[in-house]
């Protein structure tokens, strides 16, 4: 969602027009922030930027282009298209985004109910919780966002995607899977994501979180029977201790499945390099059919 200033500056069109434009004409419907401020979609601003066109480049008044408006609204809507999906998850984001910072838990939750009831829970966790999770991580580092909008914002979120791994089924022929990061890193979005994606294959997955210290880790995975292994970071300055960590680990369990994500790995040069994974959900897909597969198809069998 945009403001009335943002609009006005991207279609070069004066503030007051497009507000005359709207009380008069009713030609866009924005909706208002928890402070009264109007919030335009990228549908408005479509429509917006049609009504300039047909000023500037066809001679029409105002009255004449809104007319022309209607009128094709009227014999085709495909003349004046809704906006496809992805534009409307932006839109959804931008509008969960705002409610988040203006601490507003009802709307938040409003917005992100609606999310579920258009879209498949995949499609919102990835193209609607994600990039605002990612927006609010960056604009706290920038300091645009204080930390108390930060920290709301984050657990809200985290709230409904760890509502699915409780109520995704865990299907006994499939392997088990530890997530964490590790002691000193405390970004786990992508972490978050993954171990969502594990939850959609059937896979029983331990969620540590962040900050985990490595104490206790190996005999927890040999005792759990982990077979996967994923780890996210986000400072390059950790990688080290994940390598040692990692090498005694696979000399004791070889067939262990190590997965590795963050932006700490994008020039890594380690060993650690083949374990790597990138961060969209068709690379996910790829890894999990080479590496999981039928791998484990009648792994259930074989337990006591």
């Amino acid at each position: 969602m945009h403001s009335i200033q943002k609009v006005s500056k991207l279609l070069d069109i004066p503030a007051v027009t497009i507000r005359a434009w709207e009380n008069r004409y009713k030609v866009v419907s924005p909706i208002r922030s928890t402070g009264g401020h109007r919030l335009y979609s990228e549908s408005d601003i479509h429509t917006l930027k049609w009504l300039k066109n047909q000023i500037t480049k066809h001679n029409k008044k105002i009255g004449e282009a809104v007319s022309l408006l209607q009128q094709q609204q009227r014999t085709s809507a495909n003349e004046v298209p809704a906006p496809p999906m992805r534009e409307h998850s932006c839109d959804l984001a931008n509008t969960l985004y705002h409610h988040l910072i203006d601490i507003h838990s009802s709307c938040s939750h409003q917005t992100i109910d609606l999310a579920f009831s258009l879209y498949h829970f995949e499609h919102v966790f990835y193209h609607i919780l994600a990039p605002v999770l990612v927006r609010l991580g960056e604009e706290w580092e920038q300091g645009i966002i204080s930390t108390a909008q930060e920290h709301f914002s984050s657990q809200l979120i985290m709230q409904r995607i760890m509502h699915f791994f409780r109520v995704l089924p865990v299907y006994e022929n499939q392997p088990t899977a530890l997530a964490f990061c590790p002691e000193g890193e405390h970004h786990h979005i992508g972490l978050m994501l993954f171990s969502l994606f594990l939850r959609t294959k059937g896979i029983e997955v331990i969620y540590l979180g962040p900050n985990t210290p490595y104490d206790d880790l190996d005999r927890l995975i040999k005792d759990k029977r982990i077979s996967i292994v994923a780890m996210s970071i986000s400072d390059p300055d950790l990688v080290n201790n994940i390598e040692r960590w990692l090498q005694n680990m696979i000399l004791e369990l070889p067939n262990l499945n190590i997965v590795l994500g963050g932006k700490a790995f994008y020039d890594c040069h380690s060993p650690l390099s083949s374990y790597v994974q990138a961060s969209n959900k068709e690379d996910w897909e790829a890894w999990y059919q080479s590496s999981i597969g039928i791998t484990h198809l009648h792994r259930s069998s074989s337990k006591p």
